[in-house]
């Protein structure tokens, strides 16, 4: 499918997006790390019927991925989380060969449209509907 500059970075394993997460901390002097489960819960949580399709939060079942601007914002006023590409989080699934990613990819139809679910997956694939988002850590 076809993507821009201004859409979300996919393909990438578990591995890739740690090591980026460390590239730019040493590029910046900033500390940055995957999401935990329990914070994607807060990113991605909205209120309204659960059903993300319905709601127009995400384009079910389209083909590709959009520019991450669009579309609508978390109650945080975060783009993307609750539609787009699935994203990789910091929490094992069983043993760290699976990490969680969480969220709804663009890959997602109607029947599993809830963007706090979260699954397990091999950490060492990349994958065309799941993505990133890094953390900044802030003091210690």
């Amino acid at each position: 499918f076809a993507q821009g500059d201004n859409h979300p970075v996919v393909c990438v394993s578990h591995a890739d997006a740690v090591a980026y997460a460390e590239w730019l901390g040493g590029r910046t002097g900033n500390r940055y790390r995957l999401p935990r489960r329990s914070e994607w819960v807060l990113i991605a949580g909205y209120s309204g019927n659960a059903d993300a399709c319905l709601n127009g939060h995400i384009d079910c079942a389209s083909r590709g991925t959009i520019p991450a601007r669009q579309g609508p914002t978390s109650p945080l006023g975060i783009y993307g989380a609750q539609g787009n590409v699935r994203e990789w989080l910091n929490d094992c699934d069983g043993g760290c060969g699976r990490r969680m990613a969480a969220g709804l990819g663009w890959r997602d139809g109607a029947r599993n449209a809830d963007p706090i679910r979260a699954s397990g997956l091999d950490a060492n694939t990349g994958f065309d509907d799941v993505g990133i988002r890094l953390v900044r850590v802030v003091g210690k």
